[in-house]
């Protein structure tokens, strides 16, 4: 599958579900609410990009999209990459030692595109600076990596 382009994969995030409260004899409907996270989960959830380009691969390029969330301990990706083999591992590293802090591998071999049990420390030092870690996406001619990019706002 050597220089050909790969489907974009896509990662659902549940936030969670509605809780039904009445207060005062006044009931909250689940329909209201149904799909509305408290402002607590909204709060923890924030959101990364990265520009993907060639680190081994000469001629691949892509996009992956985090959504980090504090309060479920998960950081999931969507990645999209183009012009080289079929990936076999995704992580975000940090840029001091290269690093993995977080493996995302699920997010390019169809696996789970998320990473759960991530500490809240640490996402909270990916969110407050993006620019000290980058993503990079490996594959079989390129072990260390064909494509990645640094992570941003």
């Amino acid at each position: 599958m050597s220089n050909t382009t790969q489907p974009v994969r896509r990662a659902a995030l549940a936030l969670g579900t509605c809780l039904v409260v009445a207060v005062s004899g006044a009931a909250v409907t689940p329909a209201a609410h149904a799909s509305a996270p408290d402002s607590a989960q909204r709060a923890s959830v924030q959101r990364l990009q990265a520009h993907l380009k060639p680190s081994g691969d000469a001629n691949g390029s892509g996009e992956a999209h985090f959504t980090l969330n504090k309060a479920r301990h998960r950081v999931c990706a969507n990645v999209e990459w183009k012009n080289i083999a079929m990936p076999n591992a995704a992580h975000i590293h940090r840029k001091s030692d290269g690093g993995i802090v977080v493996d995302l591998t699920g997010s390019v071999t169809g696996g789970s595109h998320c990473a759960t049990g991530v500490s809240k420390k640490l996402i909270g030092r990916i969110l407050g600076h993006p620019g000290r870690y980058y993503f990079n996406v490996h594959n079989g001619p390129h072990p260390a990596g064909a494509i990645q990019g640094t992570l941003r706002h």
